[in-house]
């Protein structure tokens, strides 16, 4: 990827130095994605209910770097950690309703989540013998089905 890194770092302290002007930022870049992790004393802020705040400051950091850059930059912004420990409580939750569709049969149903939400957990379902999963709903209200495999 031929991304300007310090462009990058440079458009997201911006946006983020608005809110904090302390905020330190670390960009990592990889060969499918370019990750943003923030720390601040107002990641609470920044993150949100339920991680809404944080997903509307990741789309415009990709609107604003898109400007920048001649190619696409699939980008995620992280603040105070919020995504992986996020991950492994959806992961476990999808474990747990999967052992539970399989014990007792009938569906479970998921709360409301992000598409990108949704996609962990379809990936740690399709691992998990006997159920299946499906997205349902329309944006942006959709959440995952989890049902015992036919």
């Amino acid at each position: 990827m031929a991304l300007d890194k310090f462009k990058i770092q440079k458009t997201a302290q911006n946006l983020i130095g608005h809110f904090d002007p302390g905020a330190k930022l670390a960009v990592e870049m990889t060969e499918d994605s370019c990750n943003i992790h923030v720390e601040t004393e107002m990641s609470g802020l920044l993150i949100g209910r339920h991680g809404e705040t944080l997903e509307a400051l990741q789309h415009l950091l990709r609107l604003l770097i898109a400007k920048e850059q001649a190619t696409f930059v699939p980008l995620i912004l992280d603040i105070g950690g919020y995504r992986a420990a996020r991950q492994q409580e959806l992961e476990e939750l999808a474990k747990n309703l999967a052992e539970k569709v399989k014990n007792f049969g009938g569906k479970e149903i998921m709360p409301v989540m992000s598409a990108y939400e949704r996609r962990l957990v379809h990936l740690v379902l399709q691992d998990i013998d006997g159920v299946e999963s499906e997205s349902e709903g329309e944006e942006p209200h959709r959440r995952i089905v989890i049902r015992p495999k036919k």
